[in-house]
């Protein structure tokens, strides 16, 4: 794939809560998993990653407790699948800090 544009809070805020649009498993057809991320800062501001267009958006997760942000991350990927379908990134979890 391609990488997007950055996109960045403004000046003195934080990420502080997020959701992803997922494609649901399909059974033989091409699995695409995480497709976007999009994302709020301190103050409001909603950014949103240009990722592919399948799937739904998830909830919006917890957000970080006040005078807190982002911090950290994992990812959650599928591992090879030798001849079968490979989707790559399926979940992020995002840590807060102060």
């Amino acid at each position: 794939g391609s990488w997007g544009r950055p996109e960045s809070c403004p000046p003195g805020q934080r990420l502080v809560s997020f959701r992803l649009r997922v494609e649901a498993p399909r059974g033989l057809w091409d699995d695409t998993a995480a497709n976007a991320m999009a994302a709020i800062c301190s103050g409001g501001s909603v950014l949103e990653g240009r990722g592919g267009p399948q799937g739904t958006w998830g909830n919006w997760s917890l957000p970080c407790p006040p005078g807190a942000g982002v911090c950290g991350l994992r990812t959650r990927l599928e591992p090879p699948q030798r001849g079968g379908d490979d989707t790559g990134l399926n979940d992020v979890d995002l840590y807060c800090c102060s």
